[in-house]
């Protein structure tokens, strides 16, 4: 059942215990959002823990290492920004009662759901929820909600980021939240490390179609070489959306167990989202990712060729 965020507001007080979920490969957004849910739960007086397959990187422990969670015993399962139950990873098999998220076709069976699709970033509709707990907001749960939104907007620059975008920004920054200091951290600062990540992107670059569709491609190798995580690549994926006349930007991560990471980004109508439900992913118009069981040359092969199909107009 859809709901509107009083309604989720509402069904989600009548329980006690909740574990929030977060996806795997868990991005700012994901963490901002769902630790900011589970410190509200908290501020109600619920126990709350929040979960996901994979740790949360390294880039956000200095928020994260200071929260402590409850145990609980008979819980009731959320999901946040995750737009499939297999992005759940190894709590794929777990009975969720809400689902709270902003991606294009949404399949997590959940009892109750509360979607924007396209919106900026999940935090923002997950502050339409805290506020309807009624809770006073903390700078805590503020900071929280102000990385998922500044890090999924890339800083107020994707097609998502509208009027709500900013009308958010500006009741976080009202409520203590760290404007200057966390959009310095993520968006601004980098690691030698990412540096050098970005300096190997840049000599794989591979242009086709009149420059309007590149490739590039980080392996195993190279972020052993420059020293750098593999979880320490957020919005890596927006290097390529910077080139003048690119369409379709294509990243390919290459994971541990030698399969492909892939990210795409769009211009204009072209839907992202479409060209990644070829190979079992999905996302929002200019923005979706998937993965490719093959090394990422071949990877690459596949989505230039899919990328063709999109920009003629022969992917429906």
């Amino acid at each position: 059942m859809d709901l509107t965020a009083k309604q989720m507001a509402e069904e989600i007080k009548k329980y006690d215990q909740f574990v929030v979920v977060y996806h795997i490969r868990p991005d700012g957004d994901c963490i901002g959002s769902s630790y900011a849910l589970g410190l509200a739960l908290q501020a109600l007086g619920k126990k709350c823990v929040v979960k996901g397959q994979d740790d949360v990187p390294p880039d956000h422990h200095f928020m994260t290492d200071s929260v402590t969670w409850d145990e609980v015993t008979d819980p009731v399962w959320i999901s946040v920004d995750t737009a499939t139950q297999e992005r759940t990873g190894t709590f794929s098999d777990r009975h969720y009662k809400f689902c709270i998220d902003h991606h294009r076709n949404n399949n997590v069976d959940a009892d109750f759901k509360y979607i924007e699709e396209d919106c900026g970033a999940c935090a923002e509709i997950i502050f339409k929820v805290i506020k309807a707990f009624g809770i006073k907001i903390t700078k805590q749960i503020a900071d929280f909600l102000y990385t998922g939104l500044v890090m999924d907007t890339m800083c107020f620059r994707t097609t998502d980021t509208n009027a709500q975008s900013f009308m958010t920004a500006a009741e976080l920054a009202e409520l203590g939240a760290d404007i200057y200091g966390l959009g310095r951290r993520h968006m601004f600062t980098k690691k030698p490390g990412r540096i050098k990540i970005e300096k190997y992107l840049q000599d794989s670059l591979h242009f086709i179609n009149d420059g309007q569709i590149v490739t590039g491609v980080i392996t195993q190798e190279e972020l052993k070489k420059a020293g750098i995580l593999l979880s320490e690549l957020e919005s890596i994926n927006s290097f390529v959306e910077q080139i003048e006349g690119v369409k379709i930007g294509i990243t390919i991560r290459e994971l541990e167990n030698g399969t492909s990471r892939c990210s795409v980004r769009t211009t204009g109508t072209l839907a992202a989202d479409l060209m990644c439900k070829v190979y079992g992913g999905g996302g929002h118009l200019n923005a979706a990712g998937c993965i490719l069981d093959c090394p990422p040359d071949e990877a690459r092969k596949k989505l230039e060729e899919t990328a063709v199909k999109l920009l003629s107009g022969e992917l429906h």
